[in-house]
């Protein structure tokens, strides 16, 4: 399979104030982070809220720029493009944000909607229905707005923008996580058949672990902006590795302790809640090492 999309070394810092705007701190939001998305492939970017996942999407589509490292487009590096020199790269890496009830604009009506996000902007109206017929939406809803719609109509509409470039890959941000069980299993069936229809490339990014094990050909486990472990969807979920990764998909079981302050902490960013940490896990980052073929870790209980 040939690469899609590549980051190297991607590192974002925010500077942080507070109410009255004068301390302020940095946070490292995603923490020299690599990753490679295969062509035709489903890969999964999980963690819990704040672990940095949207953050790394948003830079995976230059939404967001890098302080440090490379995003790379089929083996072209694209990081430092002017957004006029991203239009091609924008419209075939796609996105489908969070919460459909923010991302669509309420004053616009749903063929508006597709029609903007389309490459050319006098599409006419039966190519419009087209995309609508393709994400089972009638026609007939080409001229109503956001809040005439149900959750599920307004993710699918929200597909239907992502769509509407023809695009080769597309980023989805909890594409599921406003939803009902049912209509989630609706939109799941939709993204499929899409995939196969189009040959797309999806990049999940959940909290959902269920999800992701279960639709992904490949997980990514962050925790506080830093890929921890890394592999097949298979031997992630079924033989986890880092302790964070375990707590992740058997929380009862998990030897895992509460968060602590730790003074003059360099070292690995989740040494202040495992049980087996050890002194150079404070004071060293630990580097990702292959365990098994395909499978990699980033915990000195493996080195």
């Amino acid at each position: 399979m040939s690469e899609i999309l590549r980051c190297e070394k991607i590192r974002k810092v925010f500077v942080v104030r507070d109410f009255l705007g004068v301390n302020r701190r940095n946070v490292v939001a995603v923490n020299n982070i690599s990753i490679k998305i295969e062509e035709g492939t489903n890969t999964g970017i999980v963690g819990e809220s704040g672990s940095g996942k949207t953050t790394f999407a948003k830079i995976m589509l230059l939404l967001i720029r890098p302080d440090e490292g490379s995003v790379y487009y089929r083996e072209k590096e694209i990081t430092r493009l002017s957004d006029n020199k991203l239009r091609s790269f924008r419209s075939k890496v796609r996105v489908i944000f969070q919460n459909p009830y923010k991302s669509l604009n309420p004053r616009a009506t749903v063929g508006r909607t597709i029609r903007e996000a389309m490459i050319q902007t006098d599409s006419r109206k039966q190519e419009i229905e087209e995309i609508l017929m393709r994400v089972g939406i009638p026609k007939e809803y080409r001229t109503r707005y956001p809040h005439q719609l149900s959750g599920g109509e307004r993710q699918r509409i929200a597909i239907a923008r992502a769509l509407a470039g023809f695009p080769e890959c597309i980023v989805a941000d909890e594409p599921t996580g406003n939803l009902d069980a049912t209509t989630e299993i609706h939109i799941l069936k939709l993204l499929e058949d899409l995939k196969r229809a189009f040959n797309l490339t999806y990049v999940f990014i959940s909290h959902n672990l269920k999800l992701v094990s279960n639709i992904c050909d490949n997980i990514a486990v962050m925790y506080k902006g830093n890929i921890v472990e890394e592999g097949s969807a298979r031997s992630v979920s079924e033989h986890p590795l880092h302790p964070y990764t375990k707590a992740l998909w058997n929380p009862e079981t998990a030897n895992v302790s509460e968060e602590k302050e730790t003074k003059n902490y360099t070292g690995c960013a989740f040494a202040n809640r495992c049980v087996f940490r050890r002194d150079i896990c404070l004071q060293t980052e630990p580097e990702m090492v292959e365990i098994e073929k395909g499978h990699f870790v980033a915990c000195f209980l493996y080195e």
